[in-house]
């Protein structure tokens, strides 16, 4: 989706529809804004008079609340290497909040907690993905010759 379009924009465009000089499908372009975008903030100015775009709603209430958070936070504090599903179902039974395991992981986020990582290291993944010394870097017989190598 694209960035919201700035209140100057806006406002210069305005204007000029208010002008009358030019057609609303040429002050689009001029703009490099859409005609229906014109439009709806020409309605806007008729019916409301207003010019500027609606100040942001806020978006949803979190389903975590400071209490919640703080039973949440306690949790941590008793057990650290639970999974996300556990610490969500912990969660439910204590403070009686249903949450998701990406619920309880931004919480955690957002308190500033990290979780215990697997001593084993089973969580670090294929051992392809990691990086090798220099000298092992080229398998025998999979290295490309060098430019100075190949015959003229």
């Amino acid at each position: 989706m694209a960035g919201a379009y700035s209140a100057d924009l806006r406002e210069r465009a305005l204007l000029a529809c208010a002008r009358g000089q030019l057609s609303r499908a040429k002050i689009a372009a001029l703009f490099r804004i859409g005609e229906s975008t014109l439009h709806r903030w020409l309605e806007t100015w008729r019916h409301e008079g207003r010019r500027e775009a609606k100040p942001h709603a806020g978006g949803t209430e979190p389903r975590l609340d400071a209490p919640a958070l703080d039973e949440l936070q306690a949790i941590v504090a008793e057990a650290n290497d639970l999974t996300l599903a556990e610490y969500a179902a912990k969660l439910q039974e204590r403070a009686g909040v249903r949450a998701s395991g990406p619920t309880v992981s931004r919480a955690l986020h957002k308190l500033g907690l990290v979780r215990k990582k697997d001593p084993t290291g089973a969580g670090a993944g294929p051992a392809r993905h990691r990086r090798r010394p220099g000298g092992l870097a080229r398998r025998a017989g999979r290295h490309r010759p060098a430019a100075a190598d190949l015959p003229r």
